[in-house]
């Protein structure tokens, strides 16, 4: 079936998240239409994810059967498969976003044929028909597994591709996204996302309370204090705005992007760029891209 943008069958969900500019004109589906308009939470996260993450992934798509809500993922190995497997296993249902056309998808069609003839599996497309797999289609894609979705979950994330950048895409238009905190001896980018703001949960899914973390102390801050211009004089009368940028470069590496997310800060990424790099006490790291800036060994007066 085809679904326009004006249509009624159209989920009025995908439009109050990415609003009309970014929203896919046309959505190529084959199932039960009306899950579209159903309570849906999205489980993302890396191909290569580990075991926590699968567990995880496993438990967060069973809890949402049960609470009969869809489950939207990418099809990809990992997370999104697990996804997908565990949604079916508990008799739930499930949206598959693919990052290819949908008469590409025959295998698919085959191997659920049962679960989308009894209105459990939705297989949705917005690109060409035909289209082959591609990474830009898989990464243009992720913006419409948010974007379905009321509630967001991340399994696990690298420090880039596709869900790093879907997080910081939905940071950006206000959504709330949960992470799950990762343990000490995990290497992903988990600890990351909850520092620039995402809601950081436990293995099963329920938000965490710290106790005046870091992170907590950072954004408070951030949210009580006024966005002006940074001060011309740094030791006596240093302005919050360029204290809250220094307590965060301190702990790391981070991009204008990310810095004003983190501080929900209403500057263009050029104009954070441009303050960033003619700050004395702030150097950019070298040969990254897009450049990442952290504290100077030395601070100066500014």
């Amino acid at each position: 079936q085809i679904i326009p943008i004006d249509s009624p069958n159209y989920p009025a969900v995908l439009k109050e998240n990415l609003k009309i500019k970014s929203s896919p004109p046309i959505l190529y589906i084959k199932g039960k239409k009306d899950l579209l308009n159903e309570d849906a939470v999205a489980i993302v996260g890396a191909r290569k994810a580990g075991a926590k993450a699968l567990e995880f992934t496993d438990h967060v798509a069973k809890k949402s059967a049960k609470e009969n809500k869809v489950v939207v993922s990418g099809f990809a190995r990992g997370v999104d498969k697990q996804a997908l497997d565990s949604a079916i296993e508990a008799n739930g249902k499930s949206i598959i976003v693919l990052p290819q056309g949908i008469l590409t998808f025959q295998s698919g069609f085959r191997k659920y044929y049962e679960q989308i003839v009894n209105g459990n599996v939705l297989v949705l497309s917005t690109f060409f028909p035909k289209a082959p797999w591609n990474v830009g289609l898989a990464m243009a894609r992720n913006a419409y597994i948010y974007g379905l979705a009321k509630e967001i979950y991340v399994a696990e994330s690298d420090s880039k591709g596709g869900t790093w950048e879907g997080v910081m895409d939905g940071m950006k238009r206000g959504r709330k996204i949960y992470v799950r905190n990762p343990d000490s001896s995990e290497k992903n980018a988990n600890r990351k996302l909850i520092e620039l703001g995402a809601v950081p949960v436990d293995s099963t899914g329920t938000p965490i309370i710290f106790e005046k973390s870091y992170s907590q102390n950072l954004f408070e801050a951030a949210e009580i204090s006024e966005v002006s211009e940074p001060s011309n004089n740094f030791e006596s009368n240093k302005s919050d705005l360029e204290k809250n940028i220094f307590d965060l470069l301190n702990k790391g590496e981070y991009t204008s992007r990310e810095i004003l997310l983190s501080l929900n800060l209403d500057w263009d990424s050029r104009k954070m760029t441009n303050f960033l790099k003619k700050n004395p006490n702030i150097k950019t790291i070298s040969g990254s891209k897009p450049a990442k800036f952290t504290l100077s060994d030395v601070t100066s007066p500014t």
